[in-house]
Order: C-alpha cells, then sequence, then structure tokens
C-alpha cells in the first residue's frame, strides 16, 4: 500500500468516526427540533438514519472536491474543509419566528471559501517544489501533517457549531417529550441550572403525564408562575399548542397547581374543597398548601427550614 493511499485511509476513517459519532450521540437531539422546525412539522428526524445520511453525503462531498482541485500531498486533508463546514452549518442552525435561521454563517461562509480558494491555489503551486518526506509509513511528516489538519477541522466544527448547553438541554427534553420519555426528560431538567418558561411548561407537563402534579412538581426548576401552564405567549417547539392544550384544559390539576404556582391561597382553598373535600384523600402539596392558608388566616406561618421540594419553600422562597 502507498503512502497517499495509507493518507486517504486515515483521513476517511476519522473523518467517518468523528461526523457519525458528532451527528449521533452530541447534535440528534438539535437536529431533531432543527429538522421539525424547517419543515414545518411536516417531517421528523431519525437520529441514526440522519447520522448515517449526512455522514455519507459529506463524504461524496469530499470525493467530489479532492477530484476537482486534486491535491495529493501534505495538503489532501484540506479537501475535507467544505464538508466540514457543512456539518458546522447545520448543526448551527437556531430556531427563528419561522422556521431556522442560519444566523451569522449567511455571510462567514462566503467569506470562509473565498479564503479556501487562495489556500488550495498557494498548496497547489507549492507542491511541485515540496521536499521528499524524510520518512515513510504511518509515522511519516505526510501523515502527521494530515492528522493536524483533520484535528484543526474536528476542532473547528466543535468550537464553532452550536454548543450552548441551555439549547441541547432543552432540545434533549423536547425530544424525549415527544418520544414520550417522560422519566427521562425529568432526570434531564433536573440538572438544569437557568431554567426559562417553556422549559417550566415542559416540566409541568412531563410531571402531569407521570401523574404526579400534586406530589412532586416543586422538587423541579419552575419560574414564570400559572402562564407557563399552557401555551399562549411561549410554545414547544415539538409539541403543538393544540396537543398540549387538549390534554391540559380539563384537568382540576392543572388548575388547583396553577392557584399554587401564583401563591394564590386563597383561590385555592376555594376550589379545593370541591374536589378534595376531605383532608385524608388530598395529595401532598394540596395538604401543605391548605395547612399554609390556616396559618395564615391566624396571622402565623409554619417554621423553617423548609424541605426541598416542598411547597413551602416554592411559596416562601
Amino acid at each position: 500500500m502507498s503512502e497517499q493511499n495509507f493518507i486517504h485511509i486515515v483521513c476517511s476513517v476519522l473523518f467517518f468516526l468523528f461526523t457519525f459519532s458528532y451527528l449521533f450521540f452530541f447534535q440528534a437531539d438539535v437536529m431533531t427540533v432543527t429538522q421539525h422546525l424547517a419543515s414545518g412539522g411536516q417531517t421528523f428526524y431519525n437520529p441514526l438514519l440522519g447520522a448515517i445520511l449526512i455522514t455519507i453525503v459529506l463524504k461524496l462531498l469530499q470525493i467530489g472536491v479532492s477530484s476537482l482541485i486534486r491535491l495529493t500531498k501534505r495538503g489532501y486533508a484540506l479537501t475535507y474543509f467544505p464538508s466540514f463546514l457543512f456539518l458546522t452549518i447545520i448543526s448551527d442552525l437556531k430556531p427563528a419566528s419561522q422556521g431556522v435561521s442560519l444566523s451569522n454563517w449567511i455571510w462567514i461562509s462566503p467569506i470562509l471559501f473565498v479564503i479556501y480558494f487562495f489556500v488550495i491555489i498557494s498548496v497547489k503551486r507549492y507542491e511541485p517544489y515540496e521536499l521528499e518526506s524524510r520518512s515513510i509509513g504511518p509515522f511519516s511528516q505526510q501523515v502527521w501533517s494530515s492528522l493536524l489538519i483533520m484535528l484543526g477541522l474536528f476542532l473547528f466544527t466543535g468550537l464553532f457549531s452550536n454548543t450552548d448547553k441551555h439549547f441541547h438541554q432543552r432540545a434533549k427534553v423536547e425530544s424525549m417529550i415527544d418520544k414520550r420519555n417522560y422519566v427521562g426528560a425529568l432526570h434531564v431538567i433536573k440538572t438544569v441550572s437557568n431554567t426559562d418558561s417553556v422549559m417550566s411548561m415542559l416540566t409541568i407537563y412531563a410531571v402531569a403525564r407521570c401523574h404526579q402534579l400534586s406530589d412532586s412538581l416543586f422538587c423541579y426548576p419552575l419560574i414564570g408562575g400559572s402562564d407557563v401552564l399552557r401555551p399562549g405567549k411561549i410554545h414547544s417547539w415539538l409539541q403543538p399548542d393544540s396537543i398540549l392544550q387538549k390534554s391540559t384544559r380539563s384537568s382540576a390539576n392543572y388548575q388547583l397547581v396553577g392557584f399554587l404556582l401564583d401563591r394564590n391561597l386563597h383561590d385555592f382553598a376555594r376550589y379545593l374543597v370541591r374536589y378534595y373535600p376531605i383532608d385524608t384523600i388530598r395529595p401532598r402539596y394540596y395538604r401543605e398548601a391548605y395547612q399554609i392558608y390556616l396559618l395564615h388566616k391566624k396571622g402565623l406561618k409554619p417554621k423553617g427550614p423548609y424541605a426541598a421540594g416542598s411547597y413551602a419553600a416554592y411559596y416562601f422562597r
């Protein structure tokens, strides 16, 4: 096997391993959201199939670029740049008011292609005068030069694609809820450091689907009061408003929890007796809230510290 063929094989193997792993393990949920928004909800993204197809298409793009510019020595790995650029662009798409947005790539990518064009011209002019490698085999200068270029391309994609932690967490939560994996979604939500209104809405929905709305809701980070119970000013990426509205519109627990989220214990107590007239059948948070309400009527408040995940901890926060 010639050294050039060895370099081609090494670059191809590294490209396949990186691109597939990057798409399947790191960007799967983001790509799910992106395709859903870009198609207006008409198509869905399969993480395994999508990772395989995108990897193959980007490899075919590299083959086309390689056959066009015909770099054979140290610069061969540069033929992968257009593929990595397109990989970076599609994994950096962001939700917009209508569909998705290319963000700054609209003007950055043409500039990068112009720079790439001049780099390729320079490399091709230098190739005939390139000194012969002083070593051959797997550890030759040409192999290491190619590996360094591939490493640079890996870093380029890793640094300039969408790596926002909160965005990835929300995309993962949305994807899991869409697959009805509510328990998995709640595990992710517990790791979120800074929640927002949409994440709070999804949290309430997932907890309700697990039938734990009145027992474990306040174990999770929540903001926005009762305004985040249902779509209104906020919307899910993957769940249609109609689905969320239909499944929560007639829920008595949603109504009671709405009062608790607003710390409106007066209306909560008034409606509580309609649904739970007997104290012994009242779920955890309803008992806690009602006790706080009775103490408030006497001008008192429960003694702290309040247990994590209790309604008292939320109410007096």
